[in-house]
Order: C-alpha cells, then sequence, then structure tokens
C-alpha cells in the first residue's frame, strides 16, 4: 500500500512506535527506471500487526502507470488507491487518495533497502518528512513501512509495517 491513513476514529498510524531508525536521507534517483515498480504488480496479500487487507497493482495506460487498489479488510475497513508515473526528468511521481480523505503527491528515489516514496509537510509550523519504504524485495514477497522525521531526515521512526505476499491463481 502506498500511504498510511489518518482519522481520528481509527488508530493513529502517525502516532511514535518503538521503532527508531538512524537512516540517513535519501536523494531523488534520476537513474531510476521505468520499470523500478515492476516488483509491485499483481495481486497481493497483506498483513500488519492486528490487520489484514490486500492490494492490487497494474500497470495502464500503455504500461506507463501503475495503479495500485489497497482494501484495508480488518480490524477496520477501508479503501484507497495510488497512480504512479515516471517522468524522464524527475523520476517517479506518487498520488495517494483514500476512503479516510488523505490525500499526498509523493516523489520516488532510490533506497538502499529498495524504492522509496517521499514527501515533506508543514505541521505546527515545522516541517515533517513522510515516506514509505518498499524492502526485501522479492519475486513473491517484500516489506512495505511509512515512516516520518521531524529532524530533517536524521532519523525515521516507523509507524505502520506492512508484509506482502503474493496472492495465488
Amino acid at each position: 500500500m502506498s500511504a498510511g491513513r489518518e482519522s481520528e476514529h481509527r488508530k493513529d498510524p502517525e502516532a511514535p512506535s518503538p521503532a527508531l531508525h538512524d537512516t540517513p536521507r535519501m536523494p531523488l534517483d534520476r537513474s531510476s527506471s521505468p520499470d523500478a515498480l515492476d516488483f509491485w504488480v499483481g495481486d497481493w496479500g497483506c498483513t500488519w500487526d492486528g490487520g489484514e487487507g490486500r492490494n492490487r497493482v497494474t500497470k495502464e495506460l500503455g504500461g506507463r502507470v501503475v495503479v495500485e487498489r489497497f482494501e484495508s479488510l480488518a480490524p477496520e475497513r477501508w479503501s484507497g488507491m495510488s497512480l504512479s508515473a515516471f517522468d524522464e526528468r524527475h523520476g517517479w511521481r506518487q498520488t495517494w487518495a483514500d476512503s479516510t480523505g488523505n490525500y499526498w503527491a509523493f516523489r520516488g528515489s532510490a533506497d538502499t533497502e529498495g524504492l522509496s516514496f517521499s514527501v515533506t509537510e508543514v505541521e505546527d509550523g515545522r516541517e515533517v518528512h513522510k515516506r514509505m519504504v518498499f524492502s526485501g524485495i522479492e519475486a513473491d514477497t517484500f516489506d512495505w513501512r511509512w515512516e516520518r522525521s521531524e529532524d530533517g531526515c536524521a532519523t525515521w521512526v516507523t509507524l505502520w509495517t506492512i508484509d506482502y505476499r503474493r496472492a495465488g491463481p
């Protein structure tokens, strides 16, 4: 899935968790290729601490746009979708919107662990960096995590981790 949900009546995925990552800031990698998200295409079963969902990811519009349709099944039902496109000048971009009213516009970059999408927002007058990281990428599995940094990307707090497993036929 591509971004965490935020809602008053749901568990806040941005509430700090005990996991803290001392991870270096990731610059935009302009050498990323248009097929960098091919690993993600397919049907996925998703599990996280206390929850489960599914995700269908397709390549559309002549194979130039990756479309994600995520659905949380438990403990709460909600859904979201993203559109990701590779721009030769700027690399990967992703737009996320969901049924709880969230919207983000991310910039993609290569990561030492795989691939990430990030955005910087201003909250209470200060910059907050948010990112999703795809890591441990193999043919039928990968890990996804949603993180935030309030110290200029010097350290990252993990807010939500999803285990992706390719769904059977």
